[in-house]
């Protein structure tokens, strides 16, 4: 009868929900998104994309998780990172349509407030509300407090900041508030970080007012506030406590144990980042019998006093210490003191080489970590190998060598094994400890130099191993045991950049239960391996990138239904991309295909409803960007498409995504103008250089509110930069290098906090003093190859952060402003083929003498989906085991950089230098302008400068002999100036000079020795010197100069040369006139070639241009400059 009345509920209840998602929770969710945007038009998620796009149970929506019985939405995860903007304010009728809500999680979203009578007091409307997290919101904790304190039913209530001083919380305040406060009676967990309280009571607000409503309270987190030792007598008012974190206070010094002792239900205590000196515990006192977890450690802590006043701990059974010196003698005997220990941990910590060979006797340990410590040397074979309990065991990241020894083996109790991060070797089946260590399901051995045979037969009798990494280690051929079948089904498996391994174990093919493979820097040849997914219908995560995989991707014959990352880049794939990935992956949420020879159409299903990441860049890919791609994905907000052969339209039809931030275009054949639906408002990098995009920059661009990199180099846009661009109040990277653009810079763009300026190489021109204004955040100024005019204004003087200034190729004039000189983290200067005058700088010499820390890249961080499957398997392996682990070696982020790129001349060529070189590059290049006087001796204090180029200018005097502390120079230039005097001997110091030129000077003497860098320069480094001498010029010293400029042509000769000239001039002619009659005859009577025709010369014309500015007209005002000289 209790069936059919349940049956009957069911029946009447299907109506109300809509594919497992009630309606009006659904439509409440839609409501909610329209709702939480910060005020630069950012959104959270995008539940009505799913909603448009035909999925419309909101129980399958990102960020939701529904009861499975009843259909109702019970967590809400709106968690973001609103860091832009001036947030949101929180609205609470939004949620009361989920009446079984029970956790909401709201941390980092930049929530300011709330309107008016909506505020979180409002909550408690909700019955089952048991957990909020408003971490990391910019609201004054005494108003969270007030807000928070009447929602009764809640259980787990999280609060904090980063470290934050400037919020101040009267110590009155609880009793203030506790009149109109109900009261957090069932809290069990509160957490209340980073606020920098130092008065408990401010907590009992959130009580009844008193010091008894938080009875139930069983877990504190008070990190990161300005506690001391006095804080454990005022927690006594919380009897229930078991799990206290005070991490990072000012709890110093010695501790009295008395007023921890009085904690006597606590358990767990988390004392890190403190500094203190020892526990003291006065005669007579009872023991902390309830206390089984302590955690300390702090490089300020006397390590050795610590451990050693831990004999009051009577009950501890785990031990944590961070970031300690142990190596005093006494270390380890106070710890074999501890008779209840069963779990140590020392992470970060310098051992003395008696500690582990001493450890044995600490026999009731089961686990034992002295992770990324600082301790080398080969293991001893005695002691530590006596732990005959001991479970898990943990060296990762130390600096052991040398092979395991084979007491190891005696540790038959291991469940749990690392050796990752080492210097150990040795043939791995050559050792019997493998053989005897059957109970092991965790084991790590990467990143060592062990050699492991091909087979993996050493671990034939391990039934229980589900997880296995052996990557980065030496693979080496093993017959005897080719097509053994093991005993095990691994979970997780890395056999990622290992030597040698050219083809799979064969025993992969008998796992069926795989969740994670890592496979990835072998250079694996063959196809794809299919049969993986095939076999291993459970698969989360197949990493196979940078191997030799050949042929087309394969799909397999069924739908994966649990695969959600693949990554298969630089890899040799070719073929089309398969039609319906989408189909055969639906739970697919990263794709990473680029760096092979894929070819033909993006195809439309590529994406599907989970779909986040997705990169196709350098491939061989044609046709345009299917709109599906956008619109079919609702959750994408990586799309990476470099560097193909794209053409044609971008999104057919108009995106209105919500969430693609990242978009990268760049490198391939689009054309035309550049489409207003790739101005996506939710951009943060736009990439659409290297393409043939024309006409103006679209003015819809001031949409774009959010936009932190904006790149449209090397395409042929032309008209002026729009004012509208002043809009993007975000902006760092502006990049609209080599194009057609033409105007002024817009006069607001000094209010942007731009980093990066980009715009070399077009047509723009007027004065600077509106640019080189009000820019402290400038680090890279690039103006050169333009037509700017007037002179350097004083107000370069406020660029404090620059690093790179190139002005070259321009019309500028006067003289190098002195405030310049105030820029010390200049790196690149290039202010070449201007008309500048006057002296040179003394106060140059004191620009460039350090390496500068220059920030060579912007980092955008944004969570990433990718590693989500292992991070996730990672999560739960660790569940399983026994101990507090903060090894944080994971980090699910996607770091998103944009390098710095800056193009300057050395070494007699052009080049662009990035990344870390362009960090270590230094420069100075004032050559083509008029400057006078003499060089300062003060020039030759850049002892870290690596290229000066002072040639082409007036300059007279001699040669510093200073110039001998260019200890770095690598090109020094000073040709074509009116220089006298010797060249100093001291410049023979210069090890690393490379190129070197004195050319058209007036100088006299003897040329440097023949040896170390001069011994590599020929004549041409002196040529049009006439009074120099020395090997390897003509001129031998104590002879009369040869002058290279004495004619020795007579009349008759003269005459005949003129002859042959004007009978070259007249056949040139004739001949010329004949081709270009017969080219526009034929261009005449043939429409496409004459169409063909203009629209080459038109492309050529534009590609030559820069080509023409290098090759011919720096040529010629060199050849003027030598006449004038």
């Amino acid at each position: 009868m209790g069936n059919i009345k349940f049956l009957l509920l069911v029946f009447f209840l299907i109506p109300i929900v809509v594919n497992g998602c009630w309606e009006e929770e659904r439509s409440a969710l839609l409501e909610l998104q329209a709702n939480i945007v910060s005020s630069n038009g950012e959104l959270l998620v995008d539940w009505a994309g799913y909603n448009a796009n035909g999925f419309i149970d909101c129980c399958f929506w990102k960020k939701i998780k529904c009861n499975l019985a009843t259909g109702r939405v019970i967590k809400l995860d709106l968690e973001t990172d609103f860091g832009t903007g001036d947030g949101w304010r929180f609205n609470a009728s939004l949620l009361l349509p989920f009446k079984s809500l029970q956790v909401l999680l709201l941390s980092y979203g930049n929530i300011i407030g709330w309107t008016k009578n909506e505020g979180f007091s409002k909550l408690r409307q909700l019955p089952n509300l048991k957990e909020v997290d408003l971490q990391y919101n910019p609201i004054h904790p005494k108003v969270l407090l007030s807000s928070l304190c009447s929602i009764s039913s809640l259980e787990v209530l999280k609060l904090g900041v980063d470290v934050d001083t400037s919020f101040s919380i009267p110590t009155t305040y609880n009793t203030s508030m506790s009149k109109k406060c109900g009261g957090l009676t069932n809290l069990r967990q509160l957490k209340f970080r980073g606020y920098g309280i130092n008065d408990i009571n401010i907590l009992f607000a959130l009580g009844d007012g008193g010091n008894s409503g938080l009875r139930n309270l069983e877990k504190l987190n008070l990190n990161y506030n300005n506690f001391n030792s006095t804080i454990f007598s005022s927690l006594k008012v919380f009897p229930s406590l078991k799990h206290l974190e005070l991490v990072a206070n000012k709890i110093n010094g010695n501790i009295k144990m008395n007023d921890i002792i009085a904690l006597s239900n606590l358990k767990y205590l988390d004392l890190s980042d403190n500094s203190i000196e020892s526990f003291v515990t006065a005669k007579g006192s009872k023991r902390m019998s309830s206390l089984q977890n302590l955690l300390l450690g702090s490089f300020n802590s006397n390590s050795s006093r610590v451990i050693q006043s831990l004999k009051s701990f009577s009950s501890l059974k785990s031990l944590s210490y961070d970031d300690g010196d142990l190596t005093a003698p006494s270390m380890i005997y106070a710890l074999r003191n501890l008779s209840t220990l069963e779990y140590l941990y020392l992470m970060e910590c310098s051992l003395n080489d008696n500690f582990l060979p001493n450890i044995g006797q600490m026999t009731s340990l089961k686990a034992f970590s002295i992770g990324f410590g600082r301790n080398n040397g080969t293991l001893p074979n005695q002691g530590w190998c006596e732990l005959k309990h001991l479970e898990e065991l943990d060296f990762t990241f130390n600096n052991f060598e040398g092979t395991l020894p084979s007491c190891l083996g005696n540790m038959t109790s291991l469940r749990w094994l690392s050796l990752n991060g080492n210097l150990f070797n040795g043939n791995i089946a050559s050792h019997y400890i493998w053989r005897r260590l059957t109970l092991l399901k965790y084991l790590d051995i990467a990143y060592n130099q062990f050699e492991v045979p091909l087979s993996f037969s050493q671990f034939s009798n391990h039934t229980k191993l589900i997880y296995l990494n052996v990557g980065s280690n030496t693979i080496i051929p093993d017959t005897e045991f080719q097509n053994w079948i093991p005993n095990f089904q691994l979970e997780f498996i890395a056999i990622k950049r290992c030597i040698n391994l050219h083809k799979f174990p064969s025993f992969l093919h008998y796992q069926y239960d795989l969740r994670i493979l890592l496979i990835d820097g072998n250079q694996l040849p063959g196809n794809f391996p299919t049969w993986l997914l095939e076999n291993n219908t459970r698969l989360a995560a197949i990493y196979g990138s940078d191997n030799a995989f050949n042929g087309s991707l394969k799909l397999p014959s069924n739908r994966h239904l649990h695969l959600e990352a693949i990554d298969v880049s630089n890899n040799k794939l070719n073929g089309h991309i398969p039609e319906n990935m989408s189909l055969a992956f639906p739970k697919l949420t990263s794709l990473n295909m680029s760096q092979n020879y894929l070819e033909g159409p993006i195809p439309s299903k590529i994406s599907g409803i989970h779909l986040e990441t997705l990169d196709l860049s350098n491939n061989l890919l044609s046709g345009g960007v299917p709109s599906d791609v956008a619109i079919g994905s609702p959750q994408l907000f990586y799309l990476r498409l470099s560097n193909n052969k794209l053409k044609g339209q971008i999104f057919l039809e108009e995106v209105k995504s919500h969430i693609l931030s990242f978009l990268y275009l760049n490198g391939n054949n689009f054309g035309g103008p550049l489409p207003s639906n790739m101005f996506i408002t939710s951009l943060v990098i736009l990439d659409a250089s290297r393409n043939n995009f024309t006409g103006e920059i679209p003015r819809c661009i001031r949409d774009n509110t959010i936009l932190l990199q904006l790149d449209l180099s090397k395409n042929h846009l032309k008209g002026s930069i729009p004012v509208e661009i002043c809009n993007l109040k975000l902006i760092q990277v502006l990049a609209i290098s080599e194009n057609r653009l033409s105007g002024f810079i817009p006069s607001c763009v000094s209010s942007l906090p731009l980093e990066h300026i980009h715009l070399e190489k077009n047509h723009l021109g007027g004065g600077l003093e509106h640019v080189l204004f009000n820019f402290s955040s400038l680090i890279t100024l690039d103006l050169g190859y333009n037509n700017f005019t007037g002179t350097i204004p004083h107000t370069v003087g406020s660029l404090n952060n620059l690093n790179y200034l190139l002005l070259s190729n321009n019309q500028l004039e006067g003289e190098i402003p002195t405030q310049i000189c105030m820029l010390n983290k200049l790196s690149i200067v290039d202010l070449s083929f201007n008309k500048l005058y006057g002296p040179l700088l003394p106060c140059l010499g004191y620009l460039i003498q350090a390496k500068k820390d220059a920030k060579i890249r912007m980092t955008y961080c944004h969570d990433k989906t990718y590693w989500h499957p292992w991070l996730t398997f990672m999560f739960w392996m660790r569940l399983k085991r026994h101990y507090h682990d903060r090894l944080g070696t994971l980090t699910d982020v996607l770091l998103v950089d944009a390098e710095t790129q800056v193009r300057f001349s050395t070494k007699r060529n052009s080049y662009t230098f990035k990344g870390s070189i362009l960090k270590y590059m230094s420069g100075i290049d004032l050559s083509s302008n008029r400057l006078t006087g003499e060089i300062p001796v003060e020039i030759g204090n850049m002892s870290n400068i690596h290229t000066l180029n002072l040639s082409h200018n007036h300059l007279i005097g001699g040669i510093p002999n200073t110039f001998s502390n260019l200890q770095e120079i690598e090109s020094l230039d000073l040709s074509c100036n009116r220089l006298n005097g010797s060249i100093p001997v001291g410049l023979l110091e210069l090890k690393f000079l490379a190129v070197f030129s004195v050319a058209y000077n007036n100088l006299s003497g003897v040329v440097p020795d023949f040896k170390a860098q001069f011994g590599t320069f020929n004549k041409s480094s002196y040529k049009g010197n006439p009074f120099l001498c020395g090997y390897p010029l003509d001129n031998k010293c104590g002879m009369s100069p040869k002058l290279s400029n004495t004619s020795k042509i007579n009349g008759g000769e003269e005459s005949s040369d003129m002859e042959d000239i004007e009978c070259f001039y007249i056949g040139f002619v004739v001949s010329f006139g004949a081709i270009l009659l017969g080219l526009a005859t034929a261009l005449y009577f043939n429409p496409n070639w004459r169409k063909a025709w203009f629209m080459m010369i038109e492309a050529l014309m534009f590609c030559c241009y820069h080509f023409l500015l290098d090759n011919v007209i720096t040529p010629i005002k060199s050849i003027w400059c030598r006449n004038v000289g």
